[in-house]
């Protein structure tokens, strides 16, 4: 059985590291119990034109159109200043990071060129509705791929909703929509009807299960996070090994935490540490930028593999995010709230890998991939 992955791989504005990891995860999980597979290069309906080498450009012309409007006598709701205030912030800190997020960006595509096995085609909702790259099972993997977006709704393609995969195997491996946000009537009705035609359902969060499982007669299994499916020395396989020694790593994806970079000060003065602090934000200098009572580091400009490096040299990481503590858990300290300051548990590895079935199979059992390695 040929197996095709969608997920968030190249294609996040942000250039999250943990996406092509995620990614890279799942399917190295799957090749080692001998599972043929590829992940689909797919472009979700929300990326659309977005520059992500040079994304200054796309938020000063959102910036110049907003305050035309503004000039023009519109009168801004709080929504909308929000927005401009936010537009405004990404315009100036993409301009200043110019070129570091370019080598950011160049590391991600050396990453993922390395280590992934991928369609040379990309494809989107659009093009997936006429045709078929051609696999006899789809798998929609992990990370926040069933969020509603605020103007594109929710993407056909990571639910494997397209045309041109009816009458596939469909699979949804910890699935997640995110921080849960009630739906409207219209919302609650798509993602039913999206999800009604996927064989086997499994999912990161406990509340999506819920939702699932009572809205519905589907059936939800909730699993870990792909990076934990494998052993640490995968990661290390890859991960470059940073130039810094004897340091804390601050690592804070989608929201800046004032909590956690204090713990990490106070951490690295008691032992004589450096900081080196990196995000997915575009803060010019970092949190730590003016801060002249610890000595820090900031790295914007590095790619996934030189993430892993700092995480696994690190003396201890501080951060908001799961995946710095999952790929190298026996080492790594989360300071996300609520287990504040407490040591993660190495997590073995499963013996095998098992998606909850469906009370509602359309088509007949999908076989096993292997004799060790059971999809049911």
């Amino acid at each position: 059985m040929n197996i095709g992955i969608i997920s968030i791989n190249m294609y996040t504005k942000g250039l999250n590291y943990a996406c092509p990891v995620h990614t890279f995860a799942f399917q190295q999980f799957l090749l080692s119990h001998g599972i043929d597979c590829t992940v689909v290069d797919y472009k979700p309906n929300y990326y659309g034109n977005f520059e992500s080498r040079y994304p200054a450009g796309l938020y000063k012309r959102l910036v110049e159109r907003q305050e035309k409007a503004v000039a023009e006598g519109k009168i801004l709701t709080e929504d909308e200043a929000a927005r401009l205030a936010k537009h405004r912030k990404k315009a100036a800190g993409y301009s200043a990071l110019e070129k570091e997020r370019a080598l950011r960006y160049d590391r991600f595509w050396d990453f993922i060129d390395a280590y992934y096995i991928k369609t040379d085609k990309t494809y989107d909702s659009d093009l997936l509705e006429v045709e078929d790259p051609g696999f006899d099972c789809y798998i929609c993997a992990t990370d926040v791929i069933w969020k509603y977006q605020d103007v594109e709704g929710f993407d056909r393609g990571y639910f494997l909703a397209s045309s041109a995969m009816e009458n596939k195997w469909k699979i949804a491996y910890s699935a997640s929509r995110g921080v849960p946000k009630e739906m409207d009537d219209d919302q609650y009705r798509q993602f039913f009807y999206f999800i009604e035609d996927i064989d086997e359902i499994s999912v990161r969060e406990r509340s999506l299960k819920e939702l699932i499982e009572s809205e519905s007669d589907k059936k939800a299994q909730l699993v870990m996070d792909p990076v934990l499916l494998n052993d640490a020395s995968l990661y290390e396989n890859v991960a470059v090994k940073p130039e810094e020694e004897h340091y804390v790593l601050v690592y804070y994806a989608e929201e800046r935490s004032s909590n956690t970079m204090q713990k990490a000060i106070e951490y690295a003065k008691e032992r004589g540490l450096k900081i080196v602090e990196t995000t997915n934000l575009p803060l010019p200098g970092g949190e730590l930028g003016d801060n002249d009572e610890i000595e820090s580091v900031f790295r914007y400009d590095i790619g996934p593999a030189e993430w892993l490096g700092y995480i696994q040299h690190a003396d201890c990481v501080f951060t908001n995010s799961m995946e710095p503590a999952s790929a190298f858990s026996s080492s790594a300290i989360s300071l996300s709230a609520p287990a504040m300051g407490t040591r993660l548990p190495t997590c073995s590895k499963p013996s095998s890998f098992r998606i909850a079935s469906s009370s509602r199979m359309p088509r007949t059992p999908c076989p096993p991939c292997t004799p060790s390695t059971t999809l049911v």
